[in-house]
């Protein structure tokens, strides 16, 4: 029986979709794929040089095979950040799933872009080890020039990313406003149990589940540099992970080895935390802004004011506790 997911965890990237999708798979209504991000509904993003990331044209069979053990659990899922950046993939997704459930998570678009700055520089997809020069060169970028090396040229810049209502507002576009769940990582990392419950509601299953722990899933990390990073990237060793495991042992098999390899303290190290100067910061909020009130305007809420208002020293510190991607 061939499972098409009805569950979609679509972003934003570093805030907080791996905890949601950790504490999702352990619900005994969800099966979700073995790992996160296949990114296979992101037709107009697929520019990686890994094989990691499915390519809607040609590996339609690897993604379905990722639900095969999917069972007869009431929903099946995946959780993919770079959908709510996607233009493509909430038609892609709604023309094969029109029922689906759609999650996204926000986060302050200055604190998401700064950490996701920090991850990529950590990961050795970004060059420029200052977040401000690496905004300034965005504009070169979307020429396609300075493109840090191992990089996705589609996803070399930070502020495109953080257009949260524009990006919201194709979603609701795409299924409606009811099958649209937007949680504000802020308020989840404050209170991860209710807002937890009010999505296992939304989603139509036992919403009394709660995981073990709501406990922060991949915190701020990078890769391990050097001849170890250099040598799985390239053709020949991309080659024999997602062509030939997946050949021997089954794409959700391989992914989970891959998962375990990349966690491990042989391909990992702790990433600095990303700091914004007071300055800097305001220049950002303002820029957003607009896009933020037109968030707003869509949620029915005053987002700016979560966003852009005081920041107690106690939520900065939840936060820190709970800042994964």
């Amino acid at each position: 029986m061939i499972r098409i997911p009805d569950i979609f965890i679509v972003g934003a990237p570093k805030s907080g979709t791996t905890s949601l999708y950790e504490w999702l798979r352990g619900h005994p209504d969800v099966f979700m794929t073995p790992v996160k991000e296949p990114c296979f509904y992101s037709r107009d993003l697929a520019q990686d040089k890994s094989g990691n990331f499915l390519r809607y044209e040609s590996d339609r069979d690897r993604y379905l095979a990722l639900f095969d053990e999917a069972g007869d659990a009431k929903r099946a899922g995946e959780a993919s950040t770079r959908y709510l950046y996607s233009k493509d993939a909430p038609a892609l997704i709604a023309k094969d799933q029109p029922s689906a459930r759609i999650v996204a998570v926000l986060r302050n678009p200055v604190d998401m872009i700064a950490s996701l700055h920090a991850h990529k520089l950590a990961g050795g997809t970004e060059d420029l080890a200052d977040f401000e020069e690496a905004l300034a060169a965005e504009d070169d970028r979307r020429a396609g020039r300075r493109i840090p090396r191992d990089s996705n040229p589609l996803l070399a810049t930070y502020r495109d990313r953080a257009h949260f209502g524009e990006q919201v507002a194709r979603w609701r576009d795409a299924f409606g406003p009811d099958q649209v769940h937007v949680m504000i990582f802020e308020e989840m990392v404050r209170d991860p149990g209710a807002h937890f419950r009010r999505l296992l509601e939304f989603l139509a299953i036992d919403p009394t589940y709660q995981p073990p722990t709501f406990a922060a899933h991949n915190q701020a990390h990078g890769s391990r540099g050097g001849l170890l990073r250099s040598l799985a990237r390239t053709p020949p060793v991309q080659f024999v992970t997602w062509r030939v495991l997946p050949a021997l042992l089954g794409d959700a098999r391989t992914r989970e080895l891959s998962r375990r390899v990349g966690h491990s303290k042989l391909r990992r190290r702790t990433a600095q935390r990303a700091e914004v100067p007071a300055e800097l910061r305001r220049r950002l909020e303002a820029e957003f802004a607009p896009d933020v009130a037109r968030l707003s305007e869509l949620l029915g809420r005053d987002v700016a004011a979560i966003w852009f208002g005081p920041r107690p020293e106690g939520d900065k510190q939840a936060q820190r506790q709970i800042a994964v991607s």
